[in-house]
């Protein structure tokens, strides 16, 4: 009888399968809408294995496999999203008013025009733009000579939202707003608390 890990892990193999076509067809103008209900059924599974190492090597040896996959995936896919709302995509896109966004948090628009730049509210939840900074974090630790060899975006997702709480709870801010820093060879995540900016033409006489 097949165990919980080696069923979820056949159900992820599956569902990223689902999840790549839905995501043509939509690209292609043949879905209207974004395919979320399946990306969040495969993002339930990859969060319940998070800081929840499998004892089978090739358990999860593949488990890693499929999350790299969908990360690799994610990557193309927030790319061309970004591109059909910008009105880059011409022929069969859907018009932009016609698409249904994901929840996301009220400031996105710093991730998208500086992927070193995270305006972060939870991260937990926050997939597309989470992938998108570890993966500019990812690069620049290549880049100055770092080791990557360990580095996991379920960990990284992790210790970030931990950060993100912890900074929100103490500040009493609504977001945090992080960059990714490379000094004297060393790259590391510099966190501060965001706050809107009251105008003052809006402010209470």
């Amino acid at each position: 009888m097949a165990t919980k890990p080696e069923q979820d892990i056949a159900q992820l193999e599956t569902l990223l399968h689902q999840l790549e076509k839905a995501y043509d067809k939509f690209f292609c103008g043949l879905e209207r809408c974004e395919p979320t209900a399946v990306e969040n059924s495969v993002l339930a599974i990859v969060r319940a294995y998070v800081g929840r190492p499998i004892q089978n090597p090739t358990l999860g040896f593949k488990y890693t496999s499929l999350v790299a996959r969908y990360n690799s995936f994610r990557t193309v896919w927030s790319r061309k999203l970004r591109e059909k709302e910008e009105g880059r995509v011409g022929g069969a896109c859907v018009a932009r008013q016609t698409v249904q966004p994901r929840p996301e948090p009220r400031h996105p628009a710093h991730t998208a025009a500086k992927p070193g730049e995270y305006l972060a509210t939870d991260p937990l939840h926050e997939p597309r733009h989470l992938e998108q900074f570890f993966e500019t974090y990812r690069r620049q630790r290549e880049a100055s000579g770092e080791s990557t060899e360990k580095l996991r975006v379920e960990s990284f997702q992790k210790a970030l939202a931990e950060k993100v709480e912890k900074i929100k709870r103490e500040q009493g801010c609504e977001a945090v707003l992080i960059r990714v820093v490379t000094e004297q060879g060393r790259t590391r995540i510099v966190a501060k608390p965001f706050r809107r900016q009251v105008s003052q033409t809006g402010a209470a006489p």
